[in-house]
């Protein structure tokens, strides 16, 4: 890639000349084989000679992830993902871009949170707020014909190929030392709620595939959401853009959020409702009702998610595991596994209302 029409994108005209002065990798657990971020500085020099400094993050994407790079690349021309602040939840601006057989690479604005990450409480209801003017817009928005739209959502969270496998596991896990103290502390008679919950998941990949289906993020965990200095919301990784309930991409962000380490357990009822009502009410200032239905829809995605319970289990049964939460890499394990069986102990709750 030129880092000359990079400049140029982020800069303006009058760019003449431009070059790369740093590379560097950005580390980030969740990211899929194949894949390389990192952040580029350069220096861009105008027309008249004076010099800029400029940076961008590159995405390069090889092997098993490229389908779902090509969405994302798709999502930033068709203009789903769009840096137009207009629309509530904007995207990076795409600066270039450059894909062949096997290999994409997007250049994209860096973006920078004003929290560093680290949101108050409050910020999730702000940015559930511009996710339901986002969502509101989309849904005016038609995914054009050709677009590779992440449909199979539900399945790929509910794993409905794995149901057996699972159910097998937790039996497993019911007779191993230590069981006992787990399923006190997630309220789990002989695991029984997870057992339920597990064998739900056709059911519940069936019932939100009765909701009214719109074009969605579905990914929106905190990691991938930044807090800017305006006060807008700005979301990167627009990978598995597709058609959903409304209320669904609410999933990642509340209990997601919780299990990555970038909101605690602690707060994670209270972190739910404020996510939810700012949600709702953010329809209906677009003129979406329907309260009962977007909250219905979540609970379904939340029971989608037994793989976080019975991954919480095993985690909890294995003292050889350390790092509990991905974006808390000095956690203890104490602390860390204290806000993960929050989180599988909400998801049982929620599966049962």
């Amino acid at each position: 890639m030129q880092p000359v029409s990079v400049a140029r994108e982020l800069l303006g005209g009058g760019v003449r000349a431009a070059r790369i002065r740093s590379r560097d990798v950005v580390e980030y657990d969740p990211y899929l084989s194949g894949r390389e971020v990192e952040r580029v500085g350069g220096v861009a020099e105008a027309d008249d000679g004076a010099r800029t400094a400029w940076t961008a993050f590159v995405k390069r994407t090889r092997g098993p992830g490229l389908r779902a790079a090509r969405r994302e690349l798709a999502a930033y021309r068709i203009g789903i993902a769009d840096p137009d602040l207009g629309h509530g939840l904007r995207a990076p601006a795409l600066l270039a871009a450059d894909e062949g057989p096997e290999h994409v690479e997007i250049w994209l604005e860096e973006l920078r949170d004003e929290h560093a990450g680290e949101w108050p409480i409050e910020r999730f209801g702000v940015a559930a707020r511009h996710i339901a003017a986002f969502d509101a817009w989309a849904a005016t928005r038609p995914l054009p014909d050709d677009f590779d739209s992440e449909d199979a959502w539900a399945e790929r969270h509910g794993q409905p190929q794995r149901v057996h496998e699972a159910l097998a596991e937790l039996d497993r896990h019911r007779h191993a030392d230590g069981a006992a103290s787990v399923m006190e502390v997630v309220d789990d008679d002989a695991f029984g709620r997870t057992e339920s919950l597990i064998a739900s998941t056709d059911e519940r990949i069936a019932r939100l595939a009765t909701y009214p289906q719109t074009p969605l993020h579905h990914d929106l965990v905190r990691s991938n959401l930044f807090a800017l200095a305006d006060g807008s919301t700005a979301a990167i990784d627009w990978e598995n853009v597709g058609h959903g309930p409304l209320g669904v991409d609410l999933a990642p962000l509340v209990v997601g959020s919780v299990r990555r380490g970038e909101a605690t357990g602690d707060d994670l009822p209270q972190l739910e409702r404020l996510v939810l009502d700012h949600y709702v009410e953010g329809l209906r200032e677009s003129g979406i009702g329907g309260d009962d239905d977007v909250r219905a829809a979540y609970r379904l995605a939340l029971g989608l998610r037994w793989h976080v319970v019975i991954g919480s289990i095993q985690t909890a049964l294995d003292p050889s595991i350390t790092r509990i939460r991905g974006s808390r890499p000095g956690e203890s394990r104490e602390e860390g596994l204290r806000h993960l069986l929050a989180v599988a102990r909400h998801l049982l709750d929620a599966a049962a209302t």
